[in-house]
């Protein structure tokens, strides 16, 4: 079943596609190799560079399949453009946007997506980085599979900007060319056109020294709008050189210049220029002998626009690591206040009656006045109702804002000059904001208030997680206070109980036992009950018996559940037990091996003694006979044997038993 997809997306969408031509790149082949490189990380038959047209979607590049292209309906791709970063759907056929797909109900019934959106221009997404499997992935991608997959979707819509790049350069060649044409003719027509292209123009000329290698260059002639993309004028410009004109022109450039003029093959860049504050994307180009042309467009909002984007995708990916309401509001300022280039950003509380803020820990640039503190909306201005509402606030200048006019200098005084507040609202009301500011006034664009609202939505989430996760921690470390008490009232109970008993043997075993329960607790505990790594669990139980220096331990690395942990300290103790009384570590030379391996899925462990005396098999079996026969999920798959040599007990399980429960 397709995705729903909001009409003013689909149309900025139909657009991007129009307006860079992309429905000739199907089939042409720049995507081939990143296509096969995804599917190669990440293991899968199939992978895909889609586009997602008005009609259906198509494929600019497979691998695994010849198809071309299918139906909207059956594009599990609409699910990804609306992601952030990467969306995977582990069994497309238990997941109730995509069980209904023909390709996952029907033929070739897939199971396993993973998809990249690729956004281009402004952030509009026009297709996807795929790959797919028929069968099903519980765990999904590794680390390392997710960060490769949207490396590889960084650089498929560099591609395609770069496909736009040259389109627009042939273009432009063709309009020089048709105004060259146009000049042999009719010089004021040709200068008209000259006048009236849109992109910045100009002539230059390489400046070279005595032994010919270029080592500046100078503009003759310019268009109107080079003038006003570069905010210099035509006197300036043709009385200095280049370098002169822009002194953070990199080094390079007469270098680049030097072979374009050699070879003939036009070259590109991408420059900021610090005093305007301004991006531009240009391109050169020879015209005859030491004659050159020059191409620029302004791509300040194109940057800006990038830049919110990749805050956004990291701010992800920092959040994940905090654990400290102060690390996210720390964190997520930092990203805002650099991206948005202000004096200061942070994250506040809003109280029930919305007459206070709080501002949490802060990010302020040099210079920048904090926030941190509390603070009463009604000294910032006439902010209250806006907020109650849930509506941002931007002021553009404090000075000339209605609401904030009677707070001027109070404002001042703080370094604000212009300032942005967006609340967040939870449970049907408002809980919190994120709020920047200037020193000076500002005006502020519409992206750069929904940059800020998805800011303040993943910190407030953000936020929430981490108390969520600090009630959990409370709650797992009181049940754990409570079950060791109880372990150890059941212990004195049946000490007590068993206290005439002549033969001791059978409550020392009991309580032995009680003992591996709690080792195997305390690992639990540590991972807030939610599963304990194998070496970890083994370590800690074997630590029991203090022979650690004749126990050898080999075997990767396994996450184990919690009833999985559980067993394994029991059978463990259960078989140290025996070897420190009867085996192996009886004796001062007695050593074990206990080794691990994982191999198709499947865990297998093995326990191997040596050195002991000789071992005789036993007349009886009792309860640690029976629970090593079990196994270590309960299903058995184990082997005991008794040889002369030492005792040898092999167990396997399924990794996927091993990591439930």
């Amino acid at each position: 079943m397709g995705a729903t997809i909001d009409t003013t997306g689909s149309d900025r969408r139909f657009a991007a596609i129009r307006d860079y031509r992309l429905t000739e790149a199907i089939g042409d082949g720049a995507q081939d190799d990143l296509a096969r490189l995804a599917a190669e990380i990440c293991g899968a038959p199939v992978a895909l560079v889609t586009l997602l047209a008005a009609d259906r979607q198509w494929f600019m590049a497979t691998v695994g399949t010849d198809l071309c292209g299918t139906s909207l309906d059956d594009a599990i791709c609409t699910h990804a453009l609306g992601v952030d970063d990467i969306l995977v759907i582990p069994d497309l056929s238990t997941d109730p946007r995509t069980r209904d797909s023909g390709i996952v109900a029907g033929p070739p019934h897939v199971r396993f997506y993973a998809g990249v959106p690729l956004r281009i221009g402004d952030g509009v997404p026009v297709g996807t980085l795929c790959v797919i499997d028929v069968v099903a992935r519980p765990q999904g991608l590794s680390d390392t599979q997710r960060d490769m997959l949207l490396r590889l979707a960084r650089q498929a819509a560099t591609t395609l900007e770069l496909r736009r790049l040259l389109a627009e350069r042939d273009e432009t060649l063709q309009r020089i060319a048709v105004a060259e044409a146009a000049l042999t003719g009719n010089e004021q027509r040709w200068q008209r056109l000259f006048e009236n292209i849109n992109d910045g123009f100009a002539l230059g000329e390489a400046i070279r020294d005595a032994d010919g290698q270029v080592v500046d260059w100078q503009f003759v002639d310019a268009n109107p709008a080079w003038f006003a993309l570069s905010g210099v004028d035509r006197e300036r410009m043709l009385a200095l050189t280049g370098r002169q004109l822009d002194p953070a022109a990199p080094d390079h450039w007469v270098d680049d210049l030097h072979r374009m003029l050699a070879d003939g093959t036009p070259t590109g860049f991408v420059h900021h220029v610090p005093n305007i504050g301004r991006w531009f994307r240009g391109h050169c180009f020879r015209i005859d002998g030491d004659r050159f042309g020059a191409i620029l467009r302004d791509i300040t909002l194109d940057r800006a626009a990038e830049s919110r984007q990749s805050a956004l995708v990291q701010l992800g990916d920092a959040l994940r690591d905090c654990h400290d309401v102060a690390d996210v509001a720390r964190v997520a300022s930092a990203l805002a206040g650099r991206t948005l280039d202000v004096a200061c950003a942070g994250f506040g509380r809003i109280d029930a009656g919305v007459r206070q803020i709080e501002i949490g820990p802060d990010w302020t640039a040099e210079g920048g006045n904090s926030l941190t503190g509390q603070h009463a909306i009604d000294d910032l201005g006439d902010l209250a109702d806006d907020l109650a509402r849930g509506d941002a606030i931007a002021v553009d200048d404090v000075r000339g804002d209605r609401r904030t006019a009677a707070h001027t200098d109070a404002l001042a005084a703080r370094g604000i000059g212009a300032f942005v507040i967006v609340p967040v609202r939870r449970d049907g009301r408002i809980v919190s904001a994120f709020a920047v500011h200037t020193a000076r006034p500002r005006r502020w664009n519409s992206e750069e208030i929904v940059f800020l609202r998805k800011v303040a939505d993943r910190v407030e989430v953000g936020m929430a997680q981490v108390e969520s996760e600090a009630r959990q921690s409370l709650l797992i470390q009181e049940l754990a206070h409570r079950l060791k008490n109880t372990l150890s009232m059941v212990q004195a109970i049946a000490s007590q109980t068993l206290r005439g008993s002549v033969d001791r043997a059978p409550l020392d075993a009991f309580e032995r036992r009680l003992q591996a329960l709690g080792v195997a607790h305390d690992v639990l505990v540590e991972r807030n009950w939610v599963g304990a790594d194998m070496r970890t669990t083994i370590g800690q139980v074997i630590g029991v018996f203090g022979c650690n220096d004749r126990i050898v331990l080999t075997g990767p690395e396994v996450a184990l559940g919690a009833r999985a942990a559980l067993a394994l300290a029991l059978i463990l103790h259960e078989l140290g037990t025996n070897a420190v009384k009867y085996g192996a570590l009886s004796t001062a030379d007695g050593t074990v091996l206990l080794d691990w391996s994982v191999a198709d899925g499947h865990l297998r462990m093995t326990w191997q003694e040596r050195g002991g005396p000789i071992v005789r098999q036993p007349v009886r079996r009792g309860f640690g006979s029976k629970l090593l026969r079990l196994g270590l999920t309960g299903a058995g798959d184990s082997d005991i044997r008794y040889d002369p040599a030492g005792v040898c007990v092999s167990m396997g399980a399924a990794l996927s038993e091993l990591t439930g429960g």
